[in-house]
């Protein structure tokens, strides 16, 4: 039997360098190398036949029967197949010469893997035998068993597993909805049937940053009603003149992608309208307008869409588009009806399949009594008096618009505390107030300088001064919630500034004396009581600020002149070196006791007024003269014109000024009973 060997480098650098000891290494390895070349030629073989037998296609018969195939001496030959049913016949085998150095515990060892890989892969059996004597050692091959079992092919070109033509697609749609977990948990910030808002960015942050809400206007009537080009006319109102975020989704656009495997089978509308719908939740929950239009014939889908969206607590409106048959085959658009007429078009929608109308939607449209800009301006102001075209959250009645900043103002002491905060303003550092000083507190405290909650801190100044605004952050996006109502320190700034600009042109601060100013440091206490000229203590200033009164950058900045003829400029250098800016709590109404103390009303009592009487839009004159002729005149075609725009209620609120007059101006009180009268009059 051959022997093998390493060859060295060369014929002469093999005789010249090889030593006694490398000697007798070297034929300790050539030992090796004869040892164990036999069973690497095995393993050869056995990886060439488990190839050639996984691509043969007759590897495994679909009985179950065994072929066994033996090469012996290098021969191979085909052995006969086992009948399915019949005891498998003994495996000839194969042999490999190994000669006589072959261990059997290097067979035994090669068979356990070989066949641990070949059960792992599902491919042929195969097991090698240890060598006999004067033999090789023996490698038997068994192909592979067949693990799944198919019935065999039909004609129904299906590959046997399922004829299409038998199945009820919505049948089985509805099952595997019915039996879909309706609330998946998301995170273990939300348990079991709860809502998985707790996993996302809250709705309101979302909004606030947006400037808008989410909402779902979802168009349905017949087709050629109107639902595209009016959902169209909105959509482009909105993007354009607005800057909103708004989607149309309908049937041009749902039908080529998301759809396009739905035919117009009652249950496949029905769960067209379903993924329409769960779209536009999803959309709607991420601030989008989403303007849906689709016939959706069937009641209880919409039903369905409108409980996903109050289930998500989103706006849902429903509107239906109520025109006549007649007049949708006049205008036929899409020469639909015509086939209709003529029978290329069967089971179509409102014709010969049924549409079932909304019994209570939030909007019915009868378009062919109204222009395309009409209907979209009805959804418009729908939508504007909703609050859905602001991200803050509604506080003004419908129609009205948010206080400035977005923030319900009034600082009164609540009844029940106001013995407490009295008893604490007798301990504290008493600021001596102006008239002045108490008009502003009284506009402060009743909500009409909202957001401030008090008066101004140098920041706050500096903001009105060279920007007549004043940057705010009432949801708290970019940390900046209480930059008005924190000591102003130039050293630390926020990384990102306020998003909101709130108009503000006009200083209101309170000046004090450098006497004053000593007193309020050295005091243990961390708030001021101001007090009237009579002696009364009016309200309590938390967390004072005290800064300096830069008297003349104040006026120019605002009036752009200095005149002392010009009665606030000369308030103004009247004031002590001193401005104190903090937050105030009003212990008590501020009252004139002038007999018009009636009609000085809070903001918060304000829109309560409206709401009452049932506003749908408030339009304001303010005057500092009597009423007349012109004035009435375009009171009365003022509200003529907002009936006109579609408003039921337009409410009129009449706002004379007080304040300084002139020598030969009405005074406040006999102005104040004119209007009385043109209110009574209606």
């Amino acid at each position: 039997m051959a022997r093998y060997a390493y060859a060295p480098l060369s014929v002469d650098e093999g005789r010249s360098r090889r030593l006694p000891h490398e000697a007798a290494a070297e034929s300790e390895r050539a030992a090796k190398v004869n040892e164990r070349m036999p069973m690497f030629v095995g393993l050869c073989v056995l990886v060439a036949i488990t190839f050639v037998l996984s691509r043969s296609p007759q590897a495994a018969n679909a009985g179950g029967a065994a072929n066994v195939a033996s090469v012996s001496g290098g021969n191979v030959s085909n052995a006969a197949s086992v009948p399915e049913g019949t005891a498998p016949v003994a495996a000839p085998t194969y042999t490999v010469p190994a000669g006589d150095n072959l261990r059997s515990g290097s067979a035994a060892n090669a068979n356990a893997n070989v066949a641990a890989q070949a059960d792992a892969a599902a491919g042929p059996v195969i097991q090698i035998s240890p060598p006999e004597e004067h033999n090789g050692p023996v490698i038997q091959v068994s192909p592979p068993q067949p693990q799944t079992s198919y019935p065999a092919p039909t004609n129904d070109n299906c590959d046997g597993l399922v004829d299409p033509s038998t199945i009820d697609m919505g049948a089985l749609r509805a099952k595997a909805l019915a039996a879909t977990p309706p609330h998946i948990i998301e995170c273990s910030a939300a348990t079991a049937g709860e809502s998985q808002s707790a996993c996302h960015l809250p709705s309101s942050t979302r909004y606030a940053a947006l400037g808008q809400k989410g909402a779902t206007l979802w168009m349905t009537g017949c087709s050629g009603a109107g639902k595209t080009t009016i959902a169209t006319a909105l959509e482009d109102r909105l993007v354009k003149a607005y800057g909103k975020h708004v989607y149309r989704l309908d049937g041009d656009n749902l039908r080529t992608g998301i759809n396009r495997d739905l035919t117009f089978s009652e249950a496949d509308r029905a769960e067209s309208v379903r993924r329409t719908g769960e779209i536009a939740t999803l959309f709607a929950d991420s601030g989008v307008i989403t303007l849906v239009g689709l016939i959706s014939p069937y009641r209880g889908d919409r039903d369905a869409v409108r409980k996903r969206h109050e289930d998500q607590g989103i706006p849902f409106y429903e509107i239906f588009l109520d025109v006549p048959v007649d007049e949708l085959k006049k205008r036929d658009p899409k020469g639909q009806y015509a086939r209709v007429e003529s029978g290329e078009l069967k089971h179509f929608t409102c014709i010969d399949d049924p549409y079932e109308p909304p019994l209570n939607p939030e909007i019915t449209l009868k378009t062919h009594e109204l222009e395309i800009e009409q209907s979209a301006d009805i959804l418009f102001r729908r939508l504007e008096m909703d609050g859905i075209l602001e991200g803050a959250p509604k506080l003004a009645p419908p129609g009205l618009p948010n206080p400035d900043g977005d923030e319900e103002i009034d600082l009164h002491v609540p009844a029940d505390q106001r013995d407490a905060k009295m008893a604490e303003a007798e301990t504290l550092p008493k600021v001596l107030i102006t008239d002045l000083d108490l008009n502003w507190l009284q506009v402060i405290g009743e909500g009409w300088a909202s957001p401030l909650r008090g008066f101004m801190r140098e920041g706050t100044l500096l903001e009105v001064l060279h920007f007549n605004s004043i940057l705010v952050d009432p949801f708290n996006l970019t940390d900046n919630k209480d930059i008005h109502t924190s000591t102003t320190n130039f050293e630390h700034f926020k990384p990102y500034r306020p998003p909101q600009r709130v108009s503000m042109s006009v200083p209101i601060t309170l000046a004090c004396t450098s006497y004053t100013k000593k007193a309020i440091e050295s005091s243990p206490h961390n708030a001021v009581a101001l007090t009237t000229q009579m002696g009364n203590i009016v309200a309590i200033l938390r967390n004072p600020e005290i800064y300096p009164n830069r008297k003349e950058e104040i006026v120019t900045r605002m009036f752009g002149v200095i005149d002392m003829g010009h009665p606030y400029i000369k308030e103004i250098y009247k004031g002590g070196d001193y401005l104190i800016g903090g937050e105030v709590e009003l212990l008590d109404r501020i009252r004139y006791n002038d007999g018009l103390d009636q009609w000085r009303k809070t903001t918060k009592e304000l829109m309560e007024e409206f709401k009452d009487k049932g506003a749908d839009t408030v339009y304001a004159f303010q005057t500092r003269n009597p009423t007349h002729a012109g004035h009435a005149y375009l009171m009365r075609s003022a509200g003529e014109n907002l009936k006109k725009q579609g408003f039921q209620n337009p409410v009129l609120w009449l706002s004379p000024l007080g304040g300084w007059t002139k020598e030969d101006d009405v005074p406040l009180d006999v102005r104040v009973k004119q209007h009385e009268e043109v209110l009574n009059s209606g």
